[in-house]
């Protein structure tokens, strides 16, 4: 149950065709997950703006743990790689977590789709991680500890690429803010739109190349 190494070297892209398939289940039912179980509530715009709440919060956060797991620095020590190690397994978790709430924005089907499809890529992809993520971080360890600290400029372009690199959960959240605020399709529909395209410019491979020049 290994991912493979297109699935290891390509996780956004499949991630990506994940998400759209999950999508395309909006051609056969126009109703969102939430709402489908909410409609016949007693009070069911109380109870869809609350489920999104929470939604939200599986967004953020898992947001918050890949941005962070994309900031681990150059590990100065063995001790420094197997810390760097888990920083980086945690970023399957948050991505589960940010599936789990985008998927509350599509029909049944549609949640089923990415919640297990999403389940069974980072279990796959945990797998075969560790001997891959040691390779990769052994060739990373310098052969000398550096004399002099990090500069904060470096701290703070680290920060700077991560959040690039997560622009698109970062736009969700934002885009699942505002819904949660006007429960209006449409709006989460051009921001969620307006996110991906954002995140997909920002990191196309000649922005990143400019990016990286001095």
């Amino acid at each position: 149950m290994k991912a493979t190494d297109f699935e290891y070297r390509h996780q956004t892209l499949v991630h990506q065709f994940i998400v759209a398939a999950a999508f395309l289940t909006y051609l056969v039912d126009r109703e969102d997950i939430v709402w489908r179980f909410v409609k016949d509530s007693s009070a069911p715009r109380g109870f869809e703006r609350l489920l999104f709440i929470v939604a939200t919060v599986f967004i953020v956060v898992g947001a918050a743990i890949c941005t962070s797991a994309r900031v681990c620095r150059r590990p100065e020590s063995a001790i420094g790689m197997e810390a760097c190690r888990h920083l980086h397994r945690s970023r399957y978790f948050g991505d589960l977590l940010y599936a789990i709430g985008l998927a509350s924005l599509f029909p049944l089907w549609g949640f089923i789709i990415l919640v297990a499809s999403e389940t069974l890529r980072v279990f796959r992809l945990i797998q075969g991680e560790d001997p891959r993520t040691r390779n990769l971080l052994s060739h990373m360890l310098p052969t000398a500890l550096p004399l002099i600290p990090p500069a904060a400029q470096e701290f703070h372009s680290g920060w700077g690429k991560a959040f690039r690199q997560e622009t698109v959960k970062w736009g969700l959240f934002l885009t699942m803010v505002v819904f949660v605020i006007t429960l209006k399709d449409r709006v989460a529909e051009v921001l969620a739109a307006a996110s991906f395209l954002i995140g997909l410019l920002l990191n196309a491979p000649i922005l990143r190349s400019l990016g990286a020049s001095p």
